[in-house]
């Protein structure tokens, strides 16, 4: 059972929490963002960063690479702003993208319940296929400076009551192709004029509607990627550099075809 697509974006960030285990005892926990992604009926997946849950993903060095998760727990919150946690099965499934550079996983939603029988009321503030742009609109229907806004659990979100918060930005780059802030190939990313922080990544990144319906050139809002990092300003000693980055939402669909899961 599914309730219907967001009312308000911001309640669609769940909050992640992770716990990897070295061999030698050592444990690292860890914070970031997801949303849920209602592929069919009953088969809801969570999406994020693949970082979030592969520690060991695109390292510079081999620090993490003996590191295995052992705990993924998951927050959401109800329309009537009560909130829920789950708990992932180790074996539920997880989809990568067949291109490495794409941080993005699909999470498959085994999971258990803290405490038990909470999802009677089903999942809340998920997204369906029908939200995500497709290569057609990032082709013809999203330009340069174009609007964004992303939800998700940055260092800045409200402790008190553990509420995600929204930030919002101009697309950077030209989202038909992809973006390299590296002079190689870095994946199917679009830069945007940002402050994506540590614990945003995984955020859901949504172009809200332009236009009218009878002026040329508008278009529906859309789910267009998935924010996964900033780009840190070398000249300011490290400092952020105002450009963040989101994998396209045709990461999403790929994947979703190369796993047959539709």
């Amino acid at each position: 059972m599914y309730h219907q697509p967001p009312a308000n974006f911001l309640y669609s960030a769940y909050l992640l929490r992770t716990k990897f285990l070295h061999p030698d005892g050592t444990i690292k926990e860890g914070l970031g963002t997801g949303f849920v992604l209602a592929i069919k009926d009953n088969f809801p997946v969570i999406v994020t960063n693949r970082h979030i849950i592969d520690i060991d993903y695109r390292q510079p060095s081999a620090k993490y690479k003996d590191f295995s998760i052992q705990e993924l727990l998951i927050t959401g919150r109800r329309a009537d702003d009560t909130t829920y946690t789950f708990r992932l099965y180790p074996t539920a499934q997880v989809f990568y993208s067949e291109v490495y550079e794409n941080d993005v996983v699909l999470i498959e939603s085994r999971m258990y319940e803290d405490p038990p029988d909470q999802f009677a009321q089903g999942l809340h503030w998920h997204f369906g296929l029908e939200h995500l742009a497709t290569q057609e609109i990032f082709a013809n229907l999203l330009h340069p400076y174009d609007d964004v806004t992303f939800t998700g659990f940055p260092d800045q979100y409200d402790k008190l009551t553990n509420r995600p918060i929204l930030r919002s930005g101009k697309i950077a780059s030209d989202p038909k192709f992809d973006y390299s802030w590296s002079g190689k190939f870095e994946g199917n990313c679009v830069a945007y004029e940002a402050f994506s922080s540590e614990g945003a990544s995984g955020s859901p990144v949504f172009a809200p509607p332009r236009g009218l319906q009878s002026i040329p050139g508008s278009r529906h809002g859309y789910l267009v990627g998935i924010n996964a990092g900033h780009l840190p300003d070398h000249n300011r000693y490290g400092g952020h550099s105002g450009i963040s980055y989101f994998y396209k939402s045709t990461v999403i669909l790929d994947i979703i075809h190369q796993a047959k899961l539709i």
